[in-house]
């Protein structure tokens, strides 16, 4: 009977670990897929990404991320409650005018 416990067990932990994972931060990825599903330009979405990742925090860049990624069937980028954000707002607009212009 230990048998089939410790082989739930096992498969308990490891759909834990596997939804942890899959729980990561968003990042430049989303960043990436996002612009480029509006923009078309890898090199400027790329710049945008890395923009946004050195002027936000760390916490604001994954809300960003996340937030962007979400949008992308959306017309605008961002979405509302981050639009509404001064500093993410303006750190935006700053980075998409140096990155595609």
């Amino acid at each position: 009977m230990k048998r089939p416990v410790s082989l739930v067990a096992s498969l308990l932990l490891s759909l834990g670990v596997a939804s942890a994972c899959s729980a990561a931060a968003a990042g430049k990825t989303e960043i990436a897929g996002a612009c480029s599903s509006k923009m078309g330009s890898e090199q400027g979405c790329a710049c945008l990404a890395d923009a946004l990742e050195k002027n936000l925090t760390p916490e604001e860049f994954t809300q960003v991320a996340k937030g962007m990624d979400e949008q992308k069937r959306y017309s605008e980028m961002l979405p509302g409650n981050l639009s509404d954000d001064a500093k993410i707002a303006g750190v935006f607009t700053q980075a998409t005018a140096s990155c595609f212009t």
